[in-house]
């Protein structure tokens, strides 16, 4: 009896092991599972990973196993005018320095399927905006959804407008101007990726006509609305958005995007207005060149300037006239002199603008501006130290139909994390 119960007891400790072992197994593999899906989210993060087509700070939240992302970038700005302007006429424009951009991203990984993005950006020291604020639903690789304030998928700034992406000091006119970089709406939309095409079709809230001017399209951003502004929470009119792009590598890419719908105004007619680009971009052995044309397009112009030369009933008068069409465009040549065999970046550029806010118009309606047709010639080079810090230098010539183009020298730095 004695020896059956020894053997009962080392049977027990026996198993009791064996358990212990396999439960240690098991955690030991959890652990590992983890430490390796860190180890890849921190891979993605150094080396400037992007993610459905969003600047690399942006892309965080969709590497990490779960939980939340922080991330976020800057940059610091000097701008000096030349002291003569193409027709030799003296200019008296003082430089200016300003801590231009700061931007927080903050994401949140619910699970494998829904993510929540948001960018918070402080410009101008003290302006405060929220650039984006949406939730995906990552179905599958070839259809996946997107629900919020998110960014419009044009050109190629206004989805990675981080300052390390683009060499100049500040963003090009032709996506300022015509692309109103940073635009953004509210509204829903799938994207995906099939064989090598890449796709995205958001339906979105429409633009804001009472803000339009002729020397930009900014104005018709309504930012996912304004505290005490009727304008930018009006959700009377609604635009449709596609891109489409072909990547015939993993950094060279063709495509288009096309942007179409009513921008809502307090006069009866409300302003219809389309916009299209095409963008191409080719990198390899250290060069990079990038071409983008895109036009934009006010389809019912005359009837709305005819709204627009009377007196609104509460007495407000409306804005200027408007013209028919605005076009821009440039070829940017970009040359990294260490081509990868260093962490640090040497790119000097060189980069070719044309833009004419006066396209097409009505002489009845809307006068010539010359100031706002012209073109630049703008060279420079851009310092990397790291993947994630730039310092830039360039400087443009300018000149514009009206004989009044200053030329400008500028200098930048700016940084990602």
């Amino acid at each position: 009896m004695t020896k059956l119960m020894l053997l009962l007891t080392l049977l027990s400790f026996s198993i009791k092991a064996e358990v212990s072992n396999e439960e240690l197994e098991r955690r030991i593999n959890i652990l590992t599972d983890e430490v390796t899906s860190l180890k890849a989210y921190q891979m993605n993060v150094s080396t400037n990973e992007q993610a459905y087509g969003l600047s690399p700070s942006a892309s965080k939240v969709y590497f990490i196993p779960k939980g939340l992302s922080i991330g976020g970038y800057g940059e610091i700005l000097y701008n000096h005018k030349r002291g003569k302007n193409q027709d030799g006429d003296d200019v008296d424009i003082d430089p200016t320095a300003e801590a231009y951009r700061y931007v927080m991203y903050l994401g949140y990984k619910f699970n494998d399927k829904w993510v929540l993005n948001t960018e918070i950006e402080l410009e101008h020291v003290n302006e405060i905006y929220n650039e984006f604020m949406y939730v995906d639903y990552l179905n599958d690789p070839a259809m996946n959804f997107r629900f919020g304030l998110m960014l419009l998928p044009v050109g190629f700034i206004n989805e990675q407008h981080e300052p390390v992406l683009f060499p100049s000091v500040q963003r090009p006119d032709t996506e300022r101007l015509v692309i109103p970089s940073t635009w953004r709406e509210i509204g829903a939309g799938a994207f995906g990726k099939v064989g090598n095409l890449d796709y995205k079709f958001y339906v979105v809230n429409g633009g804001d006509a009472d803000d339009i001017k002729p020397s930009n399209f900014r104005g018709a951003r309504k930012k996912g609305g304004e505290a005490g502004s009727d304008d930018n929470t009006r959700a009377s009119t609604g635009a449709a958005v596609l891109r489409v792009d072909y990547n015939t590598s993993t950094q060279s890419l063709i495509g288009f995007s096309a942007y179409k719908g009513q921008a809502s105004s307090v006069n009866e007619e409300n302003l219809e207005t389309s916009l299209y680009d095409f963008h191409a971009q080719y990198q390899k052995s250290g060069w990079r060149f990038r071409l983008l044309y895109t036009e934009l397009n006010y389809d019912n112009v005359d009837k709305w300037n005819d709204e627009n030369n009377s007196t609104l009933s509460d007495g407000v008068t409306a804005q200027s006239n408007l013209q028919k069409k605005m076009q821009a465009g440039y070829l940017e040549v970009l040359y990294n002199v260490w081509n990868g065999k260093s962490a640090a970046a040497l790119e000097p550029f060189y980069r070719y603008e044309r833009i004419n806010l006066n396209a097409d118009f009505n002489e009845d309606d809307y006068g010539y501006n010359g100031a706002t047709d012209y073109y630049t010639h703008r060279v420079g080079i851009a310092y990397k130290p790291t993947v994630r810090l730039t310092f830039k230098a360039d400087y443009a010539e300018i000149k514009n139909e009206a004989e009044s183009g200053v030329d400008e020298f500028n200098l930048g730095m700016g940084f990602n994390f």
